[in-house]
């Protein structure tokens, strides 16, 4: 089994490396979406609970000059003893292009380290097109359907919705619950974060490198 403390030092090694790549969004809330992070991209993410004592998650992500995208997860949850952390990838089969939607597949918690222990899913989705005066107030809006096995527990879906003022929308229904955030950008490469899961609040940061 690959040394842990060896995968986070590989891992933050990379992103100092590719600190000047772009990035987009890779995750509806918990759920992946169909597109992954751009070639050589980065996103650091936090989110910690203001109501659950210490209970908080984290989230490092990079990508290959492929568009491979591979992340380190950590779990810290209220009542819980032990180190729940998670080595995912996932694939990008074909790109949001045209008439073809984005695949993907991919693995959580590859090494059984975490709390999703080797949950499989494959994803599809795409951008929908916007018209003259929709364009005017919204710079995206990504739809997702997938399934996976182990906690992933079958179906999920959602959306991702972006203004041209930089604030985001998501939406999900992930083993068959509702979940949704909310970003709000502070400074360059720098989003507040609030996020509701299973209906307990989180708030947090997101800090995305980019040109």
């Amino acid at each position: 089994m690959i040394n842990r403390n060896l995968l986070v030092t590989l891992l933050a090694g990379y992103v100092l490396l590719l600190a000047n790549a772009r990035a987009q969004a890779d995750r509806i809330v918990l759920a992946p979406l169909a597109s992954t992070l751009r070639a050589n991209g980065i996103k650091l993410e936090t989110l910690i609970s203001p109501y659950r004592g210490n209970e908080n998650f984290s989230w490092v992500q990079i990508s290959t000059p492929q568009s491979i995208e591979l992340e380190y997860n950590r779990w810290d949850l209220m009542g819980d003893n032990r180190l729940r952390d998670s080595f995912n990838i996932q694939y990008p089969v074909f790109s949001d292009f045209g008439s073809v939607p984005a695949v993907s597949i991919g693995v959580r918690d590859l090494l059984g380290t975490g709390v999703e222990r080797q949950s499989f899913y494959i994803a599809a989705g795409r951008s929908i097109f916007l018209s003259d005066s929709q364009i005017k107030l919204w710079k995206e809006i990504k739809l997702t359907v997938g399934a996976g096995t182990g906690r992933f527990e079958g179906v999920f879906l959602g959306a991702a919705l972006r203004l041209n003022c930089g604030v985001s929308f998501n939406a999900e229904l992930y083993r068959y619950r509702p979940n949704y955030s909310i970003g709000i950008p502070i400074v360059r490469h720098l989003e507040a974060k609030a996020h509701s899961l299973n209906g307990q609040i989180y708030y947090g940061l997101t800090f995305q490198f980019g040109h």
